[in-house]
């Protein structure tokens, strides 16, 4: 089984595009986009090529939430604390310009395991809200990479980590993946077959299947 993991590109998407990501990610939208889809969500969507030739059996809210602490469990396994600061930072400053849409009384989680199948997930809000929300529960959570890998049935062997000090940007994203894919191999991880293809429709985020 192999996996195209579609990664779109901000400098070329549409006027209208543009606009929309920078009300989401403010004045500084570029390097916020690249360091959110070019650098972070790489890692959350190799995430679920993992989970998709793993034993785990997880709901789709539950598959988002366990990839995201994938993501976040490699960026500290992989030294890049700094990086994940200014995620945090990040992610935290958007969440205060999105109302919350979980209604009283109702889980964070519950609330989005009951729409998911809606076309109410479509909403743009609703589902940033999720996905960001999400994100800093698994950064102030701060899971271990070898826990979340044992999870997926590897026990991580000793290995020297390499570092990519590549500036953020969507011309550095295959070279970040490639490095941590040795990375994870070096560890003794099964590594599916993925590779980036980047697209300019910077709304198209996803891993979809060879």
């Amino acid at each position: 089984m192999s996996f195209v993991i579609q990664s779109g590109r901000f400098e070329s998407g549409t006027e209208e595009q543009q606009a929309g990501f920078r009300q989401l990610f403010g004045p500084d939208v570029q390097r916020r986009f690249d360091l959110y889809f070019h650098r972070y969500n790489l890692i959350h969507e190799l995430g679920h090529c993992f989970v998709s030739q793993s034993d785990l059996h997880l709901s789709d809210v539950q598959e988002e939430m366990f990839v995201n602490e994938f993501a976040v469990a490699y960026y500290l396994y992989a030294g890049e604390t700094r990086r994940l600061a200014e995620l945090k930072s990040m992610v935290s400053e958007i969440l205060d310009q999105i109302p919350s849409p979980v209604p009283e009384g109702e889980s964070f989680t519950g609330f989005y395991e009951r729409i998911w199948h809606t076309d109410v997930i479509m909403q743009v809000l609703i589902y940033g809200y999720f996905q960001f929300r999400s994100v800093l529960e698994v950064l102030e959570k701060q899971r271990s990479f070898e826990d979340v890998a044992a999870e997926l049935g590897f026990k991580l062997r000793p290995s020297d980590i390499v570092a990519c000090d590549a500036e953020v940007s969507s011309e550095n994203a295959e070279t970040y993946l490639l490095t941590a894919k040795e990375n994870m191999k070096a560890c003794g991880m099964d590594v599916p077959q993925v590779r980036l293809q980047l697209m300019d429709d910077p709304t198209v985020q996803c891993v979809r299947w060879e």
